[in-house]
């Protein structure tokens, strides 16, 4: 049996098991307590008081309660705080029982239930009546690689390319994601069935809130859920001095970065709070830290804002069991670079204390990390992939 997340939980839950009472279940819980009170054990003894037979021991059901509430609803991470037990009738050995949970009333900012709690015999009769109040305490439930699913947008090539080969080689299953380049995200998604892995390329424009939702539908329909998003995706990224550029070329950078990470986060984190257990990571960009480079507000300030919004989103659904980070790279040799002179690119390594430019499966080393359970304690945070350009 395995519980719910908090986040999954709602008010009107409820959750059943059912249980024939052995002889030998109240023997073994006179041996484990120690109460060997004869009108338990002793049928001769329950029949002169007038009982049908040996009466099983009232706590005996309270420990099957527990077996509910620790297994079941809420399930594992629960401590137990209070509970009231009225018992209404004597359980007897072959008797055929139900335990009921239901819950009463859910406190988000305690992560705490309020539980009616019922032991029910075959004939509908309550033979155990209470409350319960319980605390739910974060568990990490960070699935294993062979069962997680990401989606990577802008995963056909550069760093998002890159994200999801390595996902791949560890078992992962991914979406894919591109907008014109067909053969290119085919290719990223056969090397990760080659890897061991199973992939799906999607095309899709996140810049679109129907575009960015459709990856979530298609992990959903393919593999039934969604564990992590990696917001890769980039329009080109052009120099333009402010005073040319249109408000067309800035809402281009703010539908691709912000907005498709809304529509994402929106679709995909329901799912992700049911399972206690989401990842959201974001590509951003040194550019943001310090003083920008000259000819960029559009994409600085596209970027900055995808940076504020994964600040929110990370106190927001951090209670849920998801984290939401930024990665920001400094210059990356991806296809961004292609019209970029060689003496250019080797004045810009030059001026990074390790001296050379990060490849992309470089910042796919910390997007993993992000990904994974040794990166759990981390959210909200912003870790530059950059080679001593920030520190």
């Amino acid at each position: 049996m395995r519980g719910r997340a908090f986040g999954g939980i709602a008010e009107g839950d409820e959750a059943r098991w059912s249980t024939k009472v052995e002889a030998a279940d109240v023997d073994a819980f006179a041996e484990l307590s120690g109460d060997d009170n004869p009108l338990h054990l002793d049928d001769v003894f329950a029949r002169s008081h007038g009982f049908r037979g040996r009466v099983v021991h009232g706590m005996l059901l309270a420990a099957w309660l527990s077996r509910v509430l620790g297994t079941v609803l809420p399930g594992p991470g629960v401590l137990w705080i209070s509970q009231s037990i009225r018992f209404a009738q004597a359980v007897y050995v072959g008797d055929q029982l139900e335990v009921v949970v239901r819950v009463k009333h859910k406190a988000a900012a305690l992560r705490s239930l309020v539980l009616d709690t019922s032991v029910v015999s075959a004939d509908g009769t309550t033979v155990l009546s209470g409350e319960a109040r319980v605390m739910m305490l974060p568990t990490d439930r960070t699935p294993a690689w062979e069962e997680y699913v990401a989606v990577v947008t802008g995963g056909g090539r550069g760093i998002g390319a890159a994200v999801a080969r390595v996902l791949g080689a560890r078992g992962a299953r991914v979406v894919v994601n591109y907008l014109r380049d067909a053969d290119a995200a085919e290719t990223v998604a056969a090397d990760i069935r080659g890897a061991g892995g199973d992939a799906v390329a999607v095309a899709a424009d996140v810049a679109t809130s129907e575009g960015a939702a459709s990856l979530v539908e298609a992990a959903q329909e393919r593999w039934g859920r969604v564990d992590a998003i990696v917001n890769s995706a980039t329009p080109a990224i052009e120099r333009k001095p402010f005073q040319e550029l249109a408000w067309e070329d800035i809402d281009r950078y703010w539908r691709t970065y912000v907005q498709s990470t809304f529509t994402l986060a929106q679709v995909a984190t329901p799912g992700m709070r049911e399972r206690g257990f989401g990842r959201i990571v974001q590509i951003l960009t040194t550019a943001m830290w310090g003083t920008p480079p000259p000819n960029t507000a559009g994409y600085v300030a596209a970027k900055s804002g995808l940076w504020g919004l994964t600040k929110a989103l990370a106190v927001e659904l951090g209670p849920d069991g998801i984290t939401v980070n930024g990665v920001s790279p400094s210059a990356v040799m991806t296809d961004q670079w292609e019209g970029t002179s060689d003496s250019r690119r080797r004045a810009i390594a030059l001026s990074l204390p390790v001296q050379r430019l990060a490849t992309p499966e470089e910042v796919a080393s910390t997007v993993m990390f992000l990904l994974g359970s040794e990166g759990a304690y981390l959210t909200g945070a912003n870790l530059p992939v950059a080679g001593g350009e920030v520190m």
